[in-house]
């Protein structure tokens, strides 16, 4: 059975390291289960910095503000949630001339874009209709990236206008 205070000073020592890496002066503790002086000095400095009593003992109110504070250095760290913009219907899902959609105006967004990289590339109204304008610059994007020229948008075309779009204009990357 597993020792629950151990795992307790754990969940403790992981939240004051977190908070350790922001430059609260906050030091960061050894996450190894041991209450020691190293785990007691970080709750003083924390408890400190939050103006509650210095007392290195970890009570219900330092063990809230806690745990607030390392949700809220998680959140303030983490990467942006990205758009998963294109559906994950059938493989075979395709946007073609006539859809008009959300989807087709992004995708005109960011053709639009890349006539700043792409000499003789130009932009296209973004009115989210799939029209004419659409599909020609969709067939210059697929003919740059040697994809079939189709002047439709399936799952190919989606992912290397996505991957363009994020490597040149500091988009969202896949990890």
């Amino acid at each position: 059975m597993p020792d629950r205070n151990k795992e307790a000073i754990i969940m403790i020592q992981r939240y004051l390291r977190q908070l350790s890496y922001t430059g609260e002066n906050i030091p960061a503790p050894p996450i190894d289960g041991i209450y020691d002086t190293a785990t007691a000095q970080a709750v003083r400095s924390f408890q400190a910095k939050e103006g509650v009593p210095q007392t290195g003992v970890v009570d219900r109110t330092t063990f809230d503000l806690l745990f607030r504070r390392y949700e809220e250095s998680l959140r303030e760290r983490s990467a942006p949630v990205p758009l998963a913009a294109f559906p994950r219907l059938s493989a075979d899902y395709t946007l073609r001339e006539g859809d008009e959609s959300f989807l087709v105006r992004l995708i005109q967004y960011a053709l639009g874009e890349l006539e700043l990289i792409y000499e003789g590339f130009e932009s296209i109204p973004q009115s989210g209709i799939y029209d004419a304008a659409t599909v020609e610059a969709v067939r210059g994007f697929q003919k740059r990236h040697s994809l079939p020229e189709t002047g439709e948008v399936d799952r190919a075309t989606w992912d290397a206008l996505a991957s363009v779009y994020n490597r040149e204009f500091g988009g969202y990357q896949p990890q």
